[in-house]
């Protein structure tokens, strides 16, 4: 502790090593579904139900990359029946992307199998430790998605 009862690592720094294990579980489950989506297209996903549904463009702002690189993932993801390309309802020249029901299933087991995973885990902890962990997460969460993109 430093002298005004400040723990002499920064917060961040204790936070981080907390939190490796609940990252190597998250990597975990993304890694045993990388067999059938990659990262990448696993991020397109999530951004588009995000989205609810976007242009090219905005695919491509929401992952930081050039809409062509957007528009290749796009055709990626098609040709995997994840999501479909349609005219963009607003302009004929851009194109909508939307998810299907096969790349809703895609994005619901992955958060089945976290939810699974983190079960495991927090089964072995105490009633207030479960209970402040999720009291934690949620102010996280909250705080996270206060954040704009940049500085995420």
């Amino acid at each position: 502790m430093c002298a005004m009862g400040e723990p002499a690592e920064p917060f961040a720094d204790r936070l981080e090593l907390a939190l490796r294990g609940l990252l190597e579980l998250s990597v975990g489950v993304l890694s045993a579904m990388e067999e059938d989506v990659s990262p990448s297209d696993l991020r397109a996903l999530q951004s588009l139900d995000h989205l609810g549904g976007a242009k090219v463009t905005a695919l491509g702002e929401a992952l930081g990359v050039p809409p062509s690189t957007a528009s290749r993932i796009s055709d990626r993801l098609t040709a995997a029946g994840l999501i479909t390309r349609e005219v963009a309802p607003d302009n004929r020249r851009a194109t909508w992307l939307d998810l299907t029901a096969a790349g809703r299933a895609v994005l619901s087991g992955l958060a089945d199998a976290r939810a699974r995973a983190l079960e495991r885990v927090t089964e072995a902890m105490g009633r207030e430790e479960r209970e402040a962990l999720l009291l934690g997460a949620e102010g996280f969460a909250r705080a996270y998605g206060s954040l704009d993109g940049a500085a995420r």
